[in-house]
């Protein structure tokens, strides 16, 4: 990624905007250096990173884990603990 491929617009409101013509993306900030560092750091973390990980962006685990550690059983369907 390089400065040169950005272009500046405006927006129907009139505010300024920058597009990345390789990638047809856009952000509010002046692309530099740094910005274009962080967001290929970014990009290439989010393309890294494995599925497990997106499971566990949930606030509570999955059901199925806690039931088989039940020895009682797994509840029936449709019900939570």
């Amino acid at each position: 990624m390089c400065v040169d491929s950005w272009e500046r617009r405006l927006d129907p409101h009139g505010r300024v905007y920058y597009v990345d013509l390789n990638t047809r993306t856009t952000t509010w900030q002046r692309p530099n250096v740094d910005l274009m560092n962080n967001l290929q750091q970014f990009h290439q973390m989010r393309q890294n990173r494995p599925l497990d990980q997106l499971a566990n962006r949930f606030l509570y685990p999955q059901q199925q884990t806690a039931a088989s550690n039940d020895p009682l059983g797994s509840l029936p369907e449709g019900w939570g603990m």
